[in-house]
């Protein structure tokens, strides 16, 4: 993982989208947000999790991240998680509980995030 400390500004370009603090293995401060499985939250920093198996670190919180990738497809599952929808259909959900990533990896599902995930699901 690569921890981050230059601010940029917020642009959409052709799909690829500049986040604030957000810097690949490549330096490129660019992401295609289908590349994006899901975010997570560790304390104040917020670690992107990369179809390709990379992770990357940043210096924002993850509510920051979810207010802005909410209207491009995120969906918010639980205090610590951010979800790309676009993953949603490839995934395993046991009991609404938990969701199982192609990866493996688990992501908990907020009691109060179950009823909004259903409906996702029905339109997948």
């Amino acid at each position: 993982m690569k921890a981050l400390t230059t601010p940029d500004s917020i642009m959409s370009l052709e799909g690829l989208l500049y986040l604030p603090r957000f810097q690949t293995k490549d330096g490129n401060r660019s992401v295609d947000l289908r590349r994006i499985v899901y975010l997570s939250a560790q304390v104040n920093y917020t670690i992107f999790h990369l179809e390709d198996g990379e992770s990357v670190i940043t210096s924002l919180p993850l509510s920051f991240y979810a207010s802005l990738l909410e209207k491009y497809g995120f969906l918010r599952l639980h205090k610590s998680s951010l979800l790309n929808l676009h993953y949603l259909s490839q995934c395993h959900i046991l009991r609404f509980e938990m969701l199982i990533l192609p990866s493996g990896h688990s992501i908990e599902i907020a009691r109060r995030r179950k009823a909004k995930l259903r409906e996702m699901m029905k339109s997948c």
